[in-house]
């Protein structure tokens, strides 16, 4: 059986119309067959032959036998565990990977003006290639007379219109605002093979001399994406940066691995395990070369430590979960950031994926497996990650989504630049 060890991802408040981005895994040794043990089928068969022998409906085997999976691991009380379709194990892979079918846009619901906000455009993306615009606003799912509203239709009815098959087409009508009061425009786009962004970066619009890194999750394409964003900082003259991992759910082990090789030295102990046994195991920082998917997750000796000597602050709130919270203890263990923002989420626990496909049955199944602690410090789960500064979000800003939020109004990114200047 195929196994792949996951930090599950909480909601994310990003919508990624080339597929909203969810749990990724890393692939670990197959197990043996286990020996067939339990519960009697003898019910479920006496169930399904009244059913077959007396509705008035058609039934479909395999729908019914997916929907009794489901709910057999919905009654197991593990809250993390999933049962996937081999249709929905296939998405998780392909999201694992950072890859996504869609046009290439990441998007935000605009509540005031009711339509669908673009706030960032995937480089090498058809969305592009057409010409969108972060700032572009979704006011029609189709074009011409044949188009519908946002407003009419609500947020999550358009997105889910949005998306589609790869090659087939995604009709949109924006209104572009422009200092002239903006124009409308008409976009065909045919949805392609899209690499996702986990990582965006910038000047901080207040102080030229910060960078600011968004992580919003820890995928395959995290590592580079991550390390690319900070030299490109340094190479703009930042020399203190704030990381921000705030609604980051989590992600990747091989992903959270190679992000913080680039902070921690050889041998450093980055996460300690334990099973259901107490049987516990510390993995640590290491060069390491993976082949095929997880190539991304690579480790080089040149690259261990790189940031270590880097001024940052990690920037944290209630919805930093699972990897971003392993993320956040082991800077904060090693003492080489300071934490600013709210206690996080509080997620201690990992899963494992196992494919079915060994079995002889397509689909996967994902249950938890192990718990994981810091590096040094006590389990958080079900606590979270008391900040070292603790900032709650100014009142005025909790409506108002935290990609609209400006440098210059986000109290909790000034102050955690404010304890970059006390260092």
């Amino acid at each position: 059986m195929k196994k792949r060890n996951i930090f599950t991802r909480a909601a994310i408040a990003l919508a990624v119309i080339a597929i909203v981005m969810s749990a990724v895994s890393c692939i670990s040794v197959k197990p043996p067959l286990l020996e067939k043990e339990g519960m009697s089928h003898e019910k479920l068969d006496l169930i399904d032959s009244l059913f077959k022998a007396y509705t008035l409906f058609e039934l479909d085997d395999e729908a019914l036998m997916d929907a009794v999976l489901k709910g057999y691991v919905e009654g197991t009380g593990d809250k993390y565990a999933e049962y996937f379709t081999a249709e929905e194990y296939e998405k998780l892979t392909s999201e694992n990977r950072g890859e996504t079918v869609g046009i290439g846009i990441s998007v935000i619901q605009n509540a005031e003006k009711e339509c669908i906000e673009i706030i960032n455009v995937v480089p090498d993306s058809p969305a592009l290639a057409a010409g969108l615009q972060p700032g572009d606003l979704i006011t029609y799912v189709g074009i011409g007379e044949d188009r519908q509203a946002v407003s009419e239709l609500g947020y999550t009815n358009a997105l889910d219109l949005l998306v589609g098959e790869k090659g087939t087409t995604a009709e949109i009508t924006v209104f572009r605002p422009e200092e002239n009061g903006g124009k409308e425009l008409e976009f065909s786009i045919v949805r392609e093979k899209v690499t996702a962004v986990s990582v965006t970066c910038r000047v901080c619009e207040t102080d030229p001399k910060v960078g600011v890194v968004r992580i919003t999750g820890f995928d395959l394409t995290t590592p580079n994406q991550f390390s690319e964003a900070v030299d490109e900082l340094v190479a703009k003259g930042c020399d203190r940066f704030v990381f921000d991992v705030r609604y980051n759910p989590g992600g990747d082990l091989l992903s959270i691995q190679a992000v913080l090789s680039y902070f921690l030295n050889e041998n450093d102990v980055f996460i300690r395990t334990a099973d259901r046994n107490k049987k516990t195991e510390e993995l640590k920082i290491e060069a390491v070369t993976y082949s095929g998917d997880y190539s991304t997750c690579s480790v080089a000796e040149k690259d261990i430590g790189k940031y270590r000597d880097l001024r940052f602050a990690v920037l944290t709130n209630g919805s930093t979960a699972s990897a971003a919270e392993l993320f956040t203890s082991a800077l904060k263990d090693y003492g080489l950031g300071i934490v600013v923002g709210e206690t996080t989420y509080g997620k201690g626990t990992m899963q494992s994926t196992y494919s079915l496909t060994p079995y002889g049955y397509s689909g996967a199944l994902k249950l938890t497996t192990r718990y994981y602690f810091p590096p040094i410090s006590e389990s958080y789960d079900g606590i979270g990650i008391a900040p070292d500064v603790e900032v709650e979000l100014d009142e005025a800003l909790a409506g108002k989504n935290i990609y609209k939020i400006t440098d210059a109004e986000d109290n909790q990114l000034r102050a955690a630049i404010e304890e970059l200047y006390k260092k």
